[in-house]
């Protein structure tokens, strides 16, 4: 335990230092994985669907807010809709349109959330996210993970209803519009989605504030049951039973990933648990204080040596 402590004091030493650096290097990362899965999910503009484009704006959003990343991806997704349908990317333009009028009002420092949020359902372990935000952040930022969940399912639909929508004509009497519209509106699954998340964040973020001993753990314990009922419950009603192994290992990652935030930013020792009372002329307060575990500065020896030996019998 004491080595792992001793790398968690470098790693934040490391950071520190050089965060500035680690930021534009976790924004260029971020910004890559974004635009590619992007051109992989509905690259219709061949000219976009380049390793070029996707290393250039990786680099322009390397250097902006983080919010300029989100926006950027928006427009990407939206020019390559148009090259699948006009219609389609009319639908894509609006709903982006009202996500960022939503976002920008109520949650406009929250872009991490926003952008991962698609990122992890994509990677196939999208319960990281309502654990991270009921850990570090407030139940508002629950709203930039339900846009996250609904930009994923809106492509995934259009990719799903490629060929129908490419198709589709007014001689048909089949609108394109009906087709986008109700595969967002039916989506059963994104709806089970946004509601397991948002109970588990709202659950995990509700226990650890409060002030018991080990509240973190027992929040990631009462998240990771939540999440697991409601999502499975969801499942089988839903007829989707071949999601219950993806369930179960986003579950598991999400559990680690958890584990993992909570020794770095709150790992605490309840064996040294101090409540200390005292007063002022209006209140009279009682306050219980958990230190956290870390590690003593190791001391450093300095060792002289002498160039020369002296004679002995100087």
């Amino acid at each position: 335990m004491t080595k792992l402590l001793e790398v968690r004091e470098r790693l934040c030493g490391f950071y520190g230092r050089y965060d500035i650096y680690i930021q534009f290097a976790v924004r260029f990362v971020i910004a890559i994985i974004a635009f590619w899965m992007i051109n992989e999910v509905v690259g219709y503009m061949k000219k976009l669907d380049n390793i070029v484009v996707v290393l250039f704006f990786a680099m322009v959003c390397t250097f902006l807010p983080i919010n300029a990343m989100g926006v950027l991806g928006a427009v990407l997704i939206v020019i390559h809709l148009s090259a699948l349908s006009i219609e389609v990317c009319a639908v894509g333009a609006l709903l982006f349109l009202l996500m960022f009028f939503m976002y920008f009002k109520f949650i406009p420092k929250n872009g991490y959330q926003t952008i991962l949020t698609p990122i992890l359902c994509q990677l196939g372990i999208p319960q990281v996210m309502p654990f991270a935000v009921g850990l570090l952040k407030e139940p508002y930022s629950i709203l930039s993970m339900v846009c996250g969940i609904i930009t994923f399912y809106f492509l995934q639909g259009v990719k799903n209803n490629e060929k129908l929508l490419s198709v589709a004509d007014d001689k048909e009497n089949i609108s394109k519009f009906t087709i986008v519209l109700q595969q967002m509106i039916e989506n059963k699954e994104m709806y089970l989605t946004i509601v397991a998340f948002s109970i588990t964040a709202l659950v995990v973020y509700l226990i650890r504030k409060q002030a018991m001993n080990h509240a973190w753990t027992i929040a990631i314990s009462m998240g990771s049951a939540v999440n697991l009922m409601i999502l499975l419950a969801g499942s089988f009603l839903l007829d989707k039973s071949e999601n219950i192994v993806w369930i179960l290992v986003g579950t598991v990652v999400a559990v680690l990933v958890s584990f993992l935030l909570q020794f770095f930013l709150c790992n605490l020792d309840f064996s040294r648990v101090e409540r200390v009372q005292f007063e002022d002329d209006e209140y009279y307060y009682y306050v219980k204080a958990v230190p956290k575990v870390s590690v003593a500065a190791m001391e450093k020896q300095v060792k002289q040596i002498n160039g020369r030996k002296k004679d002995r019998y100087e």
